[in-house]
């Protein structure tokens, strides 16, 4: 029988999975003039320099300032975080957003990580650079982080990585839900959901 991994430090995605921003990425896209579905940042990658660049841009820090300053904690985050932190276990946020609008919305709410990497420390998930950066800080094994994300390209960045990941998805499942280890509906039940699959143990 395979022992359950054993769990020394937590990542988490930022938007959709510690707070609701109400981002909506359809809208970004419109008013950036990018097709549906579209993935944003590396659109902006294939984009010259230049005015047209310019605008993108500024479109994009626009939504995302206004969602940083509306940003709410989804229920039960808050003792879930104080469940990590009394296990003695780092916490960490990787995220697509800038590091503005990430230090605006964990400055409102009195969130604190040992380590926040934002797109502008390492490349943008799916890449997994940013996780396996956090893990080398901590002196962790990958195989020994748990991320926890609420959308694809979180769980290919953490698949890449080599870590366990978790889906957070209070609403309809994902057509991607089954790629993740673990499935989340709600933070109340987290602590005893995560403790079903994976011990949760000490760092040395």
């Amino acid at each position: 029988m395979t022992q359950p991994a054993l769990i020394r430090g937590f990542i988490f995605d930022l938007d959709g999975t510690l707070v609701d921003s109400r981002l909506d990425f359809e809208a970004i896209r419109r008013d950036m003039g990018l097709p549906s579905r579209t993935p944003i940042l590396e659109a902006l990658e294939r984009i010259a320099p230049g005015p047209e660049r310019d605008r993108m841009q500024a479109v994009l820090h626009s939504h995302e300032l206004a969602a940083a300053h509306r940003a709410t904690l989804f229920d039960g985050v808050v003792p879930f975080l104080s469940w990590i932190e009394e296990q003695r276990l780092p916490s960490a946020i990787l995220t697509r957003n800038s590091r503005e609008c990430t230090e605006i919305v964990l400055s409102r709410l009195g969130l604190m990580f040992s380590c926040v990497l934002t797109r502008e420390d390492a490349a943008p998930k799916p890449d997994p650079e940013g996780l396996l950066a956090i893990c080398r800080s901590w002196k962790l094994d990958p195989s020994e982080v748990l991320f926890c994300g609420d959308y694809l390209f979180d769980l290919q960045a953490g698949r890449r990585a080599g870590m366990k990941t978790i889906l957070y998805a209070p609403g309809d499942l994902p057509e991607f839900a089954d790629q993740a280890d673990l499935i989340l509906r709600e933070y109340p039940s987290a602590m005893d959901e995560i403790q079903k699959s994976f011990v949760v143990g000490l760092q040395p």
